[in-house]
């Protein structure tokens, strides 16, 4: 084979340089052939005299659109997210703020890799094993979150531990790749300084996790993870405030509006794979009533109509910053998608929830209605027939939705039926009443409707089912499984309503325009809006509104 012969697949370097001069030599990451050796040393002087004599502010490689491995961390997000929303459903306050707390851990992690990936993330063998071991980390949250709840931390101080290593690890990770770039830049101090204050930053957090990872102890209740959220905002707030006064290491020549864009996307997608799921468990097999059609089209116009709000008012192109904007914003307007997607993922879990609860409480609207003929057509009979009456269509109910009789016992009820005498009795009534309660518990636990435990005690008790099995209060099972229906009733309607107020933030922050402010305007109000144009004014008032409307249907 002759020398001049070209390899088909070019050699991966171990550690390539992310600088713009070296991108434009190498191509992507890819060392070019000379004629002779090129010493690392002599090859980074070349660089940083290049740099020296350019733009500050284009210094680092230009990045158009997120590579395949990029993408595919974002899939390991949504996993971990998918896998903690099925093992914690939302049932409680307390549930929801687990929740939140988790998702902070999990976005905000995803948000430091995203930083450095948009600015200096190429392709070497490095980078690969550095993304290898985001990858394990992403795993690792997805078997800790299994156990994630911080108002049992006396109970799973381990996992807290857990999640503290955890932390630790990629922490250590991202310094160890902040350092990588810094063997490039060695010789100018004006990139090197911003570089060395990101390592910095996250040692910072790493000693604190490794610091709090001795206070998670069997028993303990203190409130130490707080600072796991204290330490992942600060590092944020770091590396936008170094890229502020720093543009080296700035974001205007990178895709960080186009991964933010993509998780979005990503976010949405795993919203309809959630309804997809609902909807296939429902109608399971059987045709579309005018009701399942009516939720679906539901379902479709809020997924549709969220996708168009944001992406209509997003930054073009994806690749660069936001135009006519500051730094500052541009910041702020990345950080935003934090509560965003929070809002987004409780929207569509609360859409989900809201068409099994629709399709449940039809059921059991069914079983009253059935109730009431029932004993209306019994009035004039004995208790004994009333009582036989009910419990064929028991039966029936329960075996329809699949109930084991043993754990939804309508036994005793029954037998205090036929021994209540009158029918019309307050005897009577309250026995088959019980009957009704145990076939609605039953439909919810079909529907997978998993009830809290109800924090007061039970309004009314049962009769006493001793020696009968089943559970000893339905009354208490109801009443808690109508809690979580007010529950998700709250929060879909104010997640509705802040996702609708949040895309006007975004809109806010992302289309404002710094040149048309005049500082002769009089209030700093009229300077405000002279930045966005009467179209962007109106859209934003309408958001606003809409999203506050929505909260307050919730009040």
């Amino acid at each position: 084979m002759e020398k001049s012969a070209k390899r088909r697949y070019p050699v991966l370097p171990l550690i390539a340089s992310p600088l713009k001069h070296d991108d434009q030599q190498q191509g992507q990451g890819v060392p070019t052939q000379t004629n002779r050796p090129c010493s690392f040393s002599d090859k980074r002087r070349s660089i940083i005299s290049v740099i020296e004599r350019s733009s500050e502010s284009q210094a680092f490689r230009e990045r158009e659109e997120a590579s395949s491995i990029e993408l595919f961390f974002d899939l390991f997000f949504v996993a971990n997210l998918t896998s903690f929303t099925t093992v914690h459903p939302i049932d409680d306050r307390q549930t929801i703020l687990s929740y939140i707390g988790f998702f902070a851990i999990l976005w905000f992690s995803w948000l430091q890799v995203v930083l450095f990936d948009v600015r200096f993330g190429v392709d070497s063998l490095f980078e690969r094993v550095a993304k290898l071991i985001h990858f394990g980390v992403m795993i690792t949250f997805a078997i800790v979150g299994t156990r994630f709840d911080p108002s049992r931390r006396m109970e799973t101080h381990v996992t807290m531990k857990q999640m503290s290593i955890v932390l630790l690890v990629s922490r250590v990770v991202l310094i160890a790749q902040y350092a990588s770039v810094m063997l490039w830049v060695r010789g100018n101090k004006k990139i090197l300084t911003p570089l060395a204050m990101h390592i910095v930053a996250f040692a910072v957090g790493a000693i604190l996790c490794l610091g709090f990872f001795f206070t998670f102890t069997l028993g303990s209740s203190g409130q130490a993870y707080i600072v796991w959220y204290i330490i992942i905002v600060l590092e944020a707030l770091a590396v936008f405030f170094i890229s502020s006064h720093w543009p080296t290491v700035g974001f205007k020549y990178t895709n960080l509006n186009e991964r933010c864009g993509l998780l979005t996307l990503i976010i949405l997608g795993e919203g309809i794979i959630v309804l997809t799921k609902s909807m296939n468990y429902l109608v399971q097999g059987e045709n579309f009533s005018r009701s399942i059609i009516a939720q679906i089209i539901s379902a479709v116009l809020i997924i549709y109509s969220t996708y168009l709000l944001y992406f209509d008012q997003f930054p073009h192109p994806p690749s660069i910053s936001l135009p006519h904007s500051s730094s500052n914003l541009h910041h702020a307007w990345t950080l935003a998608h934090f509560p965003f997607h929070i809002a987004l993922i409780l929207l569509m879990e609360g859409t989900s929830r809201l068409i099994t609860w629709r399709n449940a409480l039809e059921i059991v609207t069914h079983i009253l209605n059935a109730y009431s003929d029932i004993y209306n057509n019994n009035l004039n009979s004995s208790a004994l027939t009333l009582s036989h009456d009910l419990g064929n269509f028991s039966a029936g109910v329960l075996q329809s939705v699949d109930a084991d009789p043993t754990k939804f016992n309508v036994t005793g009820y029954l037998r205090d039926l036929r021994y209540a005498g009158d029918p019309n009795g307050e005897e009577a009534m309250t026995a088959a009443w019980g009957v009704v309660v145990v076939l609605v518990n039953a439909v919810f636990k079909f529907f997978h409707i998993q009830s809290a435990k109800r924090m007061d005690a039970p309004v009314l008790m049962a009769p006493d089912l001793s020696g009968e099995g089943g559970s000893p209060d339905p009354y208490d099972d109801l009443g808690s499984a109508l809690d979580v229906y007010d529950l998700v009733f709250v929060y879909f309607f104010v997640a509705a309503g802040c996702t609708v107020f949040l895309l006007a933030m975004l809109m806010a922050l992302g289309n404002w325009d710094g040149r048309s402010c005049s500082c002769e305007q009089r209030s700093w109000w009229t300077r405000l809006l002279s930045g966005y144009s009467n179209r962007d004014a109106i859209s934003m008032a309408i958001r606003v509104i809409g999203g506050i409307g929505l909260a307050l249907v919730a009040v």
